[in-house]
């Protein structure tokens, strides 16, 4: 059985599993997830075959459902059962897998084996105002706080496509850290249903390797239930990506 993270997300109706990257997964793929992964190189494969063991563990614990196939649509993005909503990733060792009711709203997660971002891909992920935050810290610990940018940009996007099946690219989106392993990250622009301003909160921890959890409630009710009532602040302003596809 593997082992349940706790902490990533408000809310424990959202249930989030992680396993190492094993080859033996590869012996669990269904005939049609076979045939859907293709001719792929085997770090991919295990990468496939361990996430969709890992889903299918988590199905089978959390929702009684069994031998669930989990393939992709069109746009690379994953099928899920009707009535779950859920979001995948994985480094070069380790796979994550995060599931809930679909009546609560969309998540999205994501991790990082890498130790830092490179300097030379911060102008290609992050706003010059999240520069300007990085380059107020210690040198030692900027460019792991860069990675944990990206790493959340990454983690909302699998949360927010599919309510809008709308591409969303790294400058549409400034993320803040918080205190506490919190993560505020508010809309620049407007992507599908949301309006710039719009903002999603989520977490994060960095132990073995850093992992980012995001989640945007279903319409009219907050992490634990209540109401929303966050709405896009003065300054911003309402306007007049599994897997990342």
């Amino acid at each position: 059985m593997s082992p349940q993270l706790f902490g990533l997300f408000d809310d424990p109706r959202v249930r989030v599993l992680t396993s190492d990257v094993d080859a033996h997964t590869i012996a669990s793929l269904s005939e049609r997830e076979t045939t859907a992964l293709g001719d792929v190189v085997d770090k991919r494969r295990w990468e496939f075959a361990a996430a969709r063991a890992l889903v299918r563990e988590g199905l089978a614990r959390f929702f009684g459902l069994h031998g669930f196939d989990l393939l992709n649509a069109e746009d690379r993005s994953p099928i899920w059962p009707e009535g779950v909503q859920g979001s995948i990733s994985h480094s070069d060792t380790s796979v994550w897998v995060a599931l809930v009711d679909a009546s609560f709203g969309t998540v999205g997660i994501d991790g990082e084996g890498r130790d830092e971002l490179a300097r030379d891909l911060w102008h290609l992920t992050l706003r010059d105002e999240e520069v300007a935050c990085l380059e107020s810290l210690p040198p030692s610990i900027r460019g792991r706080r860069a990675l944990l940018l990206f790493c959340a940009k990454e983690a909302l996007y699998k949360a927010q496509y599919p309510r809008s099946g709308s591409f969303m690219g790294y400058m549409a989106l400034r993320v803040e850290i918080g205190e506490k392993g919190s993560l505020r990250c508010t809309f620049q622009q407007a992507v599908g249903p949301f309006e710039k301003g719009f903002v999603a909160h989520g977490r994060w921890r960095d132990e073995r390797e850093l992992v980012t959890a995001v989640w945007i409630p279903a319409q009219g009710t907050s992490m634990n239930g209540g109401p929303i009532v966050e709405r896009p602040s003065r300054d911003e302003g309402p306007s007049a990506k599994a897997e990342r596809p």
